[in-house]
């Protein structure tokens, strides 16, 4: 403040010798205004005086209390009587006209920043509506799906008494979509399972006679979905895709029916094999593509929760998920790798070789 006074002061000097003082000369009165007029030195410092004023009564939030003040401090002015009083009141004032200036600049500044902080909350605030009524549309969406069959999105509307008639006609499927039927069929596939993986401990089946069997077996209906995956990204119809899935696990099938056959001997141990077989990857196939589902399905915000702490939720979630699925392909792999009869790979065409006595300790 000192630096911009002394600078005021500098350019008051310098204004002082080609021009008069901020008031009419020619009007003036009393020992202040002349002695203002005679010296150069405090014309100069008068006039920056006055522009000083007149700035800070534009930029001032009550310019009629400047005013006010400067009224004031006018008739303390024309109390001095000598130079030295002048050179301090003059000197004062414009010390005290930039302090207000620069509070008055910090104000505006000030002010400008709670607007904008402001309007920065309100957008924040708009933003975590918007995306709370998108959940809140989507729980909606996922509830109304729930609670109506699968179909209804694709199939023309049906009048209830024709739903309930079809339902009525095929009781066996809703029992076992809808009802506990398919949770029966899991638990006696896995009790199968287990009295085969038994039997091939004990030697009397083989569920798999070597790595390149259970390879086989196994990669059949992933490549079906990769292939799939693939036709979608191409942009083909959806059949391909469906069919290219369909027909990656009816291969497996078929390759697990015929592995089978031919390294078993009996009626009960193709049976139990083969549904141990079909369980396990049928259960392994349908877990890892509901946790696969779940990494893209996302989720809804909670209440109250920001959308940094969903984003972060969704990402720590997202990495266990991930976690669950290395930890299940490797204990599925480690538990087929276990039951190949030979821990070793063969030549496929050995595998399909139908003629071969199958290998039973």
């Amino acid at each position: 403040m000192l630096t911009k006074g002394a600078l005021a002061l500098a350019l008051g000097l310098i204004a002082g010798s080609v021009s008069a003082a901020s008031f009419d000369c020619s009007k003036a009165s009393g020992f202040a205004e002349t002695e203002i007029c005679r010296d150069g030195y405090l014309s100069g410092v008068d006039v920056v005086l006055d522009r000083i004023y007149k700035r800070a009564v534009a930029a001032s939030s009550n310019p009629e209390g400047l005013r006010q003040s400067q009224r004031q401090w006018l008739q303390t002015r024309n109390q001095c009587q000598d130079q030295k009083c002048l050179d301090k009141a003059l000197g004062s004032r414009i010390q005290e006209l930039e302090r207000i200036a620069s509070d008055e600049r910090a104000m505006a500044m000030q002010a400008r920043e709670e607007r904008e902080a402001a309007q920065r909350r309100a957008a924040d605030a708009e933003r975590e509506r918007q995306a709370a009524a998108l959940a809140n549309q989507q729980r909606q969406s996922a509830q109304m799906e729930q609670r109506t069959p699968s179909q209804a999105s694709t199939l023309p509307a049906v009048r209830p008494s024709a739903t309930k008639a079809k339902q009525e006609s095929n009781p066996v499927a809703t029992w076992f979509i809808n009802g506990p039927g398919w949770k029966y069929t899991l638990v006696l596939g896995l009790l199968l399972s287990i009295w085969a993986v038994v039997r091939h401990h004990r030697g009397t089946a083989t569920i798999y006679s070597d790595y390149t069997d259970a390879l086989i077996t196994n990669v059949l209906p992933a490549l079906g979905i990769v292939t799939a995956a693939v036709c979608k990204w191409l942009e083909m119809p959806g059949v391909v895709s469906v069919f290219s899935v369909i027909a990656g696990f009816v291969l497996a099938i078929t390759y697990a029916i015929y592995a089978t056959v031919k390294n078993n001997r009996g009626g009960l141990s193709i049976f139990l094999t083969l549904m141990a077989k079909l369980t396990l990857i049928t259960v392994f196939y349908v877990v890892i593509g509901m946790l696969i589902a779940s990494l893209f399905n996302g989720g809804a915000r909670r209440k109250g929760e920001s959308q940094a702490r969903f984003e972060s939720r969704m990402r720590r979630q997202g990495k266990a998920t991930m976690a669950l699925i290395t930890a299940l392909s490797a204990a599925y792999t480690a538990l087929t790798a276990w039951v190949c009869r030979n821990p070793k790979f063969t030549p496929v065409g050995e595998c399909l070789e139908f003629n071969r006595v199958p290998a039973l300790t």
